[in-house]
């Protein structure tokens, strides 16, 4: 009877195997690498993103406020919401430009700080099913950098496999001023 049991076991993780093989050549089969360019949309599921233009700042906000170490970057960012019925939160922090290089670079909270302190926030809340809104979201570079790309980050390095392994490399385009 015991041996009767490993073979059963044997024979349902090589079907497990299996099984996994064939979604994984699936997902595989169904990736598409993608890159657009300015106020082109990048989709993920319901949920779109284009940036709308790209602009360098010494400074931002108030005279008082914290200088870049390097150069801001103020991109904005259209999120459109294609769900029928679903709304979506962006957080800014989810854009991260590259450089030519293949350095990443995230939000800058003293320069996104500084941006609101002059024009307020911007799609903040939910955006509501069929609706868009658009962000400015700032970033602190370096002199030398040299923004090539932005993509959008959701799930954090494990979000970041998935997305490549199911959806593919999804990035827009930039030409920096």
């Amino acid at each position: 009877m015991e041996g009767n049991s490993k073979g059963v076991a044997v024979t349902l993780a090589i079907l497990a195997a299996i099984g996994i093989s064939l979604l994984a050549i699936l997902a595989l089969l169904n990736r598409r690498d993608q890159t657009v360019g300015l106020k082109q949309e990048i989709q993920y599921d319901d949920f779109a993103f284009s940036v709308q233009g790209v602009r360098k700042a010494s400074g931002l906000g108030k005279s008082d406020s914290q200088a870049p170490n390097g150069v801001y970057y103020v991109v904005t960012i259209k999120v459109a919401n294609h769900a029928m019925r679903v709304d979506y939160t962006f957080k800014n922090s989810s854009a991260v430009l590259v450089d030519s290089l293949g350095r990443e670079f995230h939000l800058s909270r003293s320069g996104q700080q500084a941006l609101e302190s002059t024009q307020g926030q911007q799609c903040i809340g939910a955006i509501p099913a069929g609706a868009s809104c658009a962000a400015d979201v700032v970033f602190d570079l370096p002199t030398d950098a040299h923004v090539s790309q932005l993509r959008i980050s959701e799930g954090g390095l494990a979000g970041d496999i998935l997305d490549v392994v199911v959806f593919g490399k999804k990035r827009i385009a930039i030409e920096a001023p």
